[in-house]
């Protein structure tokens, strides 16, 4: 289940907080990293652009709807003025009727040349003329909703892609935090073994001024003591380390110091005793369609068919254009613009049914070999799904039966420790007692460790098994 928005806040406060205080050193616990790392991880942060990118794309799909308009405005000067004239021949012929009232209309007209040239003031003038255009032009074809719907499926598929690389990231997290428990736990083993090999050395000493055991045995538990003094460092170095990995990882500032606040044992038992009850046939039945590369596969499919719709729409259904423009010319520069005698308007109102390219439609134009490629790709799709499908159920099967394999291994694994500390206690016990041998010790000693070291590995195993599970269903399966 995922933390609130205010839990997440408040550990990052807090862990703000710790830096700006200059505190040496901070304690996390395992969902305080989980959390950090999603508020802070770089890759989840350019993960976050690539789905605002395509949300953006989603929501405003519909300004392909959109017209085009254009406005623009000329000033023009004609060549030849005979034209401009011949555009005044009506007005010449009523104003010759109106000056002449014994004029009639053929009379008027055989004078009109003398009357445009009384009407002409500025020649110059007459010549320029200025020319406005204001124009929309709106297009539409069935395709266009087809890739409005492609990108609301694009964005989809982003939000699945989103989820995924979150629930990475926190397995990531989950699994080193664990590792580096388990590290930690071998060392405290080792730290544990190298005290015991530096307390039999003293306890040789002991053995041998009192003449219980001869120089040899003292030689040996010093040689012992500090043939394991390296191999501890080198462990508690490799802790270090790996600790500054998981500290980067957080996007913490280089040099904090950080301490993991959990450890194995417990891990185990809250897993354990709050995991659901498994059963691969029932987990693969009701989980399979949570699976976030099955998601990905069926959204990708459902994109490729709405392409294919798309531009099966573009290359067989007409596209309606819609035009209208206005167009105004003025006659006489020097008059009034906006009287009606003086400018004509030269726009219209076009409406056109258009297939773009006929050729498009032919079976072995490049167009139709697109769609072709594309009805592949949706095959090979289906088929990548159904294949996804199996082998998701194969691992599933495989992962249930190793979780309980780890569980069978790991109530061997504690009889066997029984066993191991039992006869490490009698064998130290007879040599302080001077009756046994220091390679006896170190015998029940190194079974000792290796048994304990095999049982944190097997719980380790089983977490990281469950865990996996987890994401392979995206759901949680312990409460």
């Amino acid at each position: 289940m995922k933390k609130s928005r205010f839990f997440i806040a408040a550990s990052c406060f807090l862990l703000s907080l710790s830096f700006l205080s200059g505190q040496e050193k901070i304690t996390l616990t395992i969902d305080q990293a989980v959390e950090y790392a999603l508020e802070n991880s770089k890759s989840l942060k350019s993960a976050a652009i690539d789905l605002e990118v395509k949300k953006r794309a989603d929501f405003y799909s519909w300004n392909t709807l959109l017209p085009s308009a254009s406005l623009s405005g000329t000033l023009a000067r004609s060549n030849n003025i005979d034209s401009i004239k011949s555009q005044m021949d009506t007005s010449a012929v009523i104003m010759g009727m109106v000056m002449n009232p014994s004029w009639n209309a053929a009379q008027a007209y055989a004078n009109k040349d003398k009357i445009i040239d009384g009407m002409i003031k500025d020649e110059e003038a007459t010549y320029w003329h200025p020319v406005g255009n204001l124009s929309f032009q709106w297009n539409f074809n069935l395709a266009m909703i087809g890739s409005m719907i492609v990108s609301r499926k694009q964005y989809e598929a982003g939000k699945i892609s989103w989820e995924k690389s979150c629930n990475d990231t926190e397995l990531q997290i989950r699994q080193l935090f664990y590792s580096i428990l388990l590290m930690q736990e071998s060392l405290k083993i080792d730290e544990e073994s190298l005290a015991n090999s530096e307390a039999r050395m003293k306890q040789a000493e002991i053995n041998y001024r009192n003449g219980q055991v001869p120089e040899l045995s003292l030689l040996n538990a010093r040689v012992t003591y500090q043939n394991k003094k390296p191999s501890v460092e080198w462990s508690r170095q490799q802790v270090s380390q790996q600790l500054d990995l998981f500290a980067f990882l957080l996007g913490l500032p280089y040099g904090q110091k950080i301490e993991l606040n959990g450890s194995i044992d417990d891990e185990y038992e809250k897993f354990h005793s709050n995991l659901v009850e498994l059963d691969a046939s029932e987990l693969y039945s009701k989980h399979i369609d949570n699976n976030p590369e099955v998601q990905t596969l069926r959204k990708t499919i459902s994109v490729l068919k709405s392409g294919i719709t798309a531009a099966s729409f573009k290359t067989f259904t007409p596209s309606l254009s819609v035009g209208w423009g206005f167009q105004p010319t003025v006659t006489d520069i020097k008059k009034d613009w906006f009287d009606d005698s003086n400018y004509t308007d030269g726009g219209n109102l076009t409406i056109t049914l258009v297939y773009t390219n006929l050729f498009d439609m032919l079976p072995f134009s490049a167009n139709m070999q697109k769609i072709k490629d594309t009805k592949q790709d949706l095959a090979k799709a289906e088929l990548g799904l159904e294949q996804l499908y199996q082998n998701t159920e194969m691992k599933i099967n495989n992962s249930v039966a190793d979780i309980n394999k780890s569980l069978d291994n790991i109530a061997s694994m504690n009889r066997n420790i029984e066993v191991a500390q039992s006869a490490y206690n009698s064998t130290l016990r007879g040599y302080n007692n001077g009756s046994q041998e220091e390679l006896a010790v170190k015998d029940a000693e190194n079974s000792l460790k290796q048994a304990k070291l095999g049982l944190m590995n097997e719980k380790l195993t089983f977490i990281t098994t469950v865990m996996k599970l987890e994401n392979e269903l995206n759901t949680k399966l312990v409460k």
